[in-house]
């Protein structure tokens, strides 16, 4: 009784071992509120969001009702585009404009949210694939 009592202690501790080294980051979090653009990575570095003025900071505001505003602030006014959004697992599909997008949630906590995208990031007509990185308050 003692050797197989050993043995599944053994065997669920591989389990739970291998479980957690295998988690990536959390993308369960809330993805309700207000979030700031931090920076972009893309040809392997990072590249800080530098768009920010002294008065306010862009933001994406994303509502519980599937709805919500993509937030520039220009000259300290506050430029808004709407948009409507769904989330499937990980995929996040926005609609502005009669446009949709897909981009694909890698992390998302109470404070940091990363979504990768493809996008013509420097405008050579090639798409790049770009990670964004946002963060809440």
């Amino acid at each position: 009784m003692k050797r197989i009592s050993l043995l599944t202690l053994a065997i669920l501790s591989s389990f739970v071992i291998s479980c957690s080294s295998d988690d990536g980051p959390s993308t369960s979090g809330d993805l309700t509120g207000k979030w700031y653009f931090k920076e972009y990575r893309v040809f392997g570095q990072t590249i800080p969001y530098d768009d920010h003025e002294e008065c306010g900071k862009d933001y994406l505001q994303f509502n519980a009702d599937g709805t919500g505003a993509n937030v520039d602030v220009w000259d300290c006014v506050e430029d808004v585009a709407s948009f409507e959004y769904t989330r499937s697992g990980n995929n996040l599909t926005i609609t502005s404009d009669g446009v949709t997008d897909v981009v694909q949630i890698t992390e998302l906590t109470s404070t940091k949210l990363r979504v990768k995208t493809t996008s013509d990031f420097d405008d050579d007509g090639d798409d790049e694939t770009v990670i964004i990185v946002l963060t809440k308050n």
